[in-house]
């Protein structure tokens, strides 16, 4: 339907008034609540002098990007939004080339619906020299985060946010869409502990950019969850660059599950990613927990999820959903 329509408009109006429960500290609505009532397609996809509350400095840091966490001016609403900038330079001539690139990813990205992938509203320029992606900010922080929070989560509850973020996977991978860069920081939850995939299909957008030259420079604290093929070394100067694959997303998917489960970050002994990295070389996997939600069944599924690359026995989104439903915890 046109939103333009006078009778639409006007019923549209009166919908985006009704009162909305969730709020957070700043008085602003919760963004996991509101962005469920908004079709995301009604956004422009230019945010550009729209977005207010910009601090001085970026909340959070990553290895090639900063985060602001920010307010959108959308009608009546206040939406605490996550403004996401690639890091560059004014002076790049390649600018022009990459806005379009981000332009176009964006546009593909805004016709993604699934109640576990976070949606994205749009760009801004306001935030550096390339355009910055613009985001629902969802207020229960990282899974990461979460499991360290809540570290009594019944196997019942850990099994449902593998389910969901197994949902949101396969739905990526239907749309073919690999996320790149699945991991504990990449998955986020809102306060009634339900997940959303965040952040996928950035990573490759940010290596065709060439931020850093080298893969395993921007998977940086990903590395307990990447696929080992990733920081192979070629076998010639001139061979290809090893690519992201669904493939790849699933050995991070194996990670996840032993996260979720465990309560753990992977290689949860090892407190440095330089440490880790050593280890992924020596084809060195993680150990297998203690903790009794770690069955048998999941373990053995977790190391498919491992397979080496070359042997091509990784399951696909779709299979790991099936397993998971064949999963019955208490």
């Amino acid at each position: 339907m046109n939103p333009g329509c006078g009778w639409f408009r006007k019923i549209w109006h009166f919908v985006v008034q009704l009162p909305v429960h969730g709020y957070n500290s700043e008085g602003t609505k919760d963004a996991t609540v509101e962005w469920q009532r908004l079709d995301v397609g009604l956004i422009p996809q230019d945010l550009t002098g729209q977005i207010v509350g910009k601090e001085r400095y970026p909340t959070c840091i990553g290895t090639f990007s900063d985060v602001w966490k920010c307010v959108y001016v959308f009608q009546h609403h206040k939406l605490t939004v996550a403004v996401k900038t690639i890091r560059g330079h004014r002076e790049d001539n390649s600018r022009p080339v990459k806005t379009k690139t981000l332009h176009d990813q964006v546009e593909r990205w805004k016709t993604l619906v699934h109640k576990n992938v976070l949606p994205v509203y749009g760009t801004t320029l306001e935030f550096g020299p390339l355009p910055s992606l613009v985001c629902p900010w969802v207020n229960g922080g990282t899974l990461t985060h979460h499991l360290e929070t809540h570290p009594n989560l019944s196997p019942k509850k850990r099994h449902e946010i593998l389910l969901q973020i197994c949902d949101g996977l396969c739905y990526l991978h239907s749309e073919a869409i690999m996320h790149g860069q699945l991991n504990g920081s990449n998955v986020l939850m809102d306060r009634n502990g339900n997940a959303y995939l965040a952040d996928f299909g950035f990573l490759p957008v940010v290596l065709e950019f060439r931020v850093a030259p080298y893969l395993s420079t921007t998977i940086g604290g990903s590395v307990r969850w990447a696929a080992p093929e990733l920081f192979e070394i070629p076998d010639a100067a001139n061979a290809p660059p090893l690519q992201l694959t669904m493939h790849s997303d699933i050995y991070s998917f194996g990670s996840i599950m032993l996260q979720v489960l465990s309560g753990n970050v992977p290689y949860y002994a090892i407190k440095r990613d330089e440490q880790v990295l050593y280890a992924v070389a020596r084809t060195i996997k993680p150990d297998r927990p203690q903790s009794s939600n770690v069955t048998d069944s999941y373990w053995e599924y977790i190391q498919l999820c491992w397979s080496p690359r070359r042997e091509n026995r990784r399951p696909s989104a779709t299979d790991v959903s099936t397993f998971l439903a064949t999963q019955h915890l208490s």
